[in-house]
This record gives C-alpha cells, sequence and structure tokens, in this order.
C-alpha cells in the first residue's frame, strides 16, 4: 500500500512560492515507499528519510493570475512537445530558446485566463442568447458536411455532452463580441492608408502573393479504422466551430495541435507552391483572419487561420476593387495592434504575478 500524501500548505522558499505536501505514515507492517530498508543509513549524504508530517516541495507556482495558479509543472508539461525543436542545440542557445518557449506557453495561458475572467464581467452586456448558439452549431455542420448526429457522436467520445458543448460555444461567442467590442470597433482604415500601402507595394516591384498563417493539425494513427477517422474529423469541427464563434487560435493550438513547430500554430508565410496542393488551396482562398472548415492532406487532418496577406499592387491605386486587398491587411495589421494593446490593459488591472 503507497504512502498517502495530503496537499496541507504553502510554503515560500527564496521568494518563490511551492506546493507542499505532508506524507502520513504506512501502515505497519506493510512496505511502502515511504518506508527505509532495513540496512538504510539514516545519516545517508542524500538526507534522512522523510518522517511522518514533514514538509515535502513537490511543486512550485509559475503565476498567479487573479484567484488561479499556474504550477512549474503544468506549464513543462505543456511546452514539453515543442522542446523536441531544440535537440540539436546546445549550451547558452539552449538555454535562450527553452526560456522563449516557456514564455510564450505562459503568455498564451495568460492572455486566455485574463480574457476568460473580463467575459465573465461581461455577460450582462453580450447577450449571446441560444438562437445564437444554433446559428454557430447550423454553420458549423453546414461547412464541415457533418449532421448533428456525427457532432453528437464526437462529443460522445470526448465526454462531452450536447448541454455541455452548447455552453462552451456560447463562451466562445461571448468572446468574440467582447473582443468586437473592445478591439475591432476601434480600428477604422482610410483610404489614404490603402492607396499609400498600395503605392509601396508598386515601388518594391512585388509580383507574388505571399500568404501568413496559423494551423491545428490532428495527425491520423496509421492503423485507424473509418470509423475512428471520421470521429477524428468530427471533433476537429467541433473545434473548428468553436474558433470561428471566437476561441483563441493560439491557445486552442497549444491544447490541440499535433504540429509541434511552433507553441501558437504560426507556420509564418508562404507563396505558391510551398504547401501540399489542398493546403496551399485552402489558405490561399481565406481573407485575413478567417478561419477555414477542416480539410485533410497526407498529414492528417488541419483547420488554417490565415494571419496576413502580402499582396503584389494591382496596377491602379485608385481602383476600388484594387484597395480591398490592402484594406484588409491594413486592418488586420491594426486588430493585432489593438489587440495586444487591450491585453496589456487587462494584465495592468488584473493581479498577475508571474514568478519563473
Amino acid at each position: 500500500m503507497f504512502a498517502k500524501i495530503m496537499l496541507v500548505a504553502f510554503c515560500f522558499v527564496m521568494g518563490t512560492a511551492s506546493f507542499v505536501h505532508a506524507v502520513e505514515p504506512a501502515h505497519p507492517g506493510n512496505p511502502t515507499s515511504a518506508e527505509a530498508p532495513k540496512n538504510a543509513d539514516k545519516s545517508d549524504k542524500r538526507g534522512k528519510l522523510r518522517k511522518a508530517g514533514q514538509r515535502v516541495v513537490v511543486d512550485t507556482i509559475a503565476a498567479v493570475i487573479e484567484n488561479e495558479i499556474i504550477t512549474l509543472s503544468e506549464l513543462e508539461a505543456k511546452a514539453q512537445p515543442y522542446m523536441a525543436q531544440l535537440q540539436d542545440v546546445s549550451g547558452a542557445e539552449l538555454e535562450k530558446r527553452r526560456h522563449a518557449i516557456m514564455q510564450r506557453v505562459l503568455d498564451i495561458e495568460i492572455d486566455e485566463r485574463i480574457v476568460t475572467t473580463e467575459i465573465e464581467r461581461s455577460k450582462d452586456r453580450l447577450g449571446v442568447t441560444d438562437k445564437d448558439v444554433d446559428r454557430a452549431i447550423g454553420e458549423v455542420l453546414r461547412m464541415n458536411n457533418l449532421t448533428q448526429d456525427q457532432l453528437q457522436a464526437a462529443l460522445y467520445t470526448q465526454g462531452l455532452t450536447w448541454s455541455e458543448y452548447r455552453d462552451k460555444l456560447r463562451s466562445q461567442i461571448e468572446r468574440a463580441r467582447l473582443i468586437q467590442f473592445q478591439v475591432q470597433g476601434k480600428v477604422q482604415i482610410k483610404d489614404a492608408d490603402a492607396r499609400r500601402r498600395c503605392e509601396e507595394r508598386q515601388l518594391t516591384g512585388t509580383k507574388n502573393i505571399n500568404v501568413c498563417a496559423s494551423h491545428i493539425l490532428a495527425q491520423i494513427p496509421t492503423a485507424a479504422t473509418a470509423a475512428q477517422i471520421e470521429s477524428l474529423r468530427a471533433r476537429m469541427s467541433q473545434m473548428q466551430a468553436e474558433l470561428s464563434s471566437g476561441a483563441d487560435f493560439a491557445s486552442y493550438a497549444l491544447k490541440h495541435s499535433d504540429d509541434k513547430a511552433a507553441p501558437d500554430g504560426d507556420i509564418g508565410c508562404f507563396g505558391r507552391g510551398e504547401m501540399v496542393e489542398q493546403f496551399e488551396g485552402t489558405a490561399f482562398q481565406l481573407k485575413v483572419g478567417e478561419i477555414s472548415p477542416v480539410i485533410r492532406t497526407e498529414f492528417g487532418f488541419h483547420i488554417i487561420k490565415v494571419t496576413d496577406r502580402r499582396a503584389p499592387s494591382a496596377g491602379d491605386c485608385d481602383d476600388e476593387k484594387a484597395l480591398d486587398t490592402f484594406r484588409n491587411e491594413l486592418y488586420q495589421e491594426q486588430v493585432d495592434v489593438q489587440m495586444q494593446s487591450w491585453l496589456k490593459e487587462l494584465r495592468a488591472k488584473a493581479f498577475v504575478d508571474v514568478r519563473i
């Protein structure tokens, strides 16, 4: 029988909070991992054996956000898949890049939690109704060619009820509305700015369109059955609905994507002929900020978000249709700026204590 472990308190070691557990004594006569070997030397250099009630540090707090904590082990677990890209790095560069990954993962977690807190404070004025949720579900079924039964089956495999899924989707719609009020509503693009961008692009002589994107990948297991593949597609469709309704793409990529090249799903910018056909075709059809339907490539199922589109000048910078591309570019750039400014304001108002 293993010794029972009971959470009892926090302690602060060198200014950093740590979880502390008390070790209960093992039942007499039953050997446990907490007991000493018969020939153990209690003055061993590794330290004395732990006695009943002795405090043992088992985790460290990485950050406190309002009344929630993120532990170091939780943060390391989320960052671990992205550390694989550092296998060929060593020395000071390894530590630098490792720290950058940990910091990026922590930033995603903090941003998501402070926005969630702000949503809770703003629920009354956001006014999301059951009809709004119905419309969002209808749209995901239409875009991904699913029936409600297929979607519900995918939810069942994840342990989610239909009611729980609707509540989750409602939260994402609330998030989208809050961002619309606080961020998107503050962005205005002037025709003169779009014309200036068009003229700048003419001067640079850019000939080809480049698309910048993020994605979430769900790899299909080698021996997956048709039923398992369909279930995976339905699960990605469920995720796509939440993203389209306003869920944070970087946070979802961190939690769900099988592509561990970047914690936030960012795959950079690319031109024609640089990606597999299905991926490229979908990405180049999307507007900036738009979320794709679920698509399948040789790598698995993807959800794509285009974050920027760098288009060549169409020639006439006084043509309204030609300027639309540059308006969209500038709009997304300004949305990103306003989003970062808003998140900074939320952090300033919230209690955020980073301890790593």
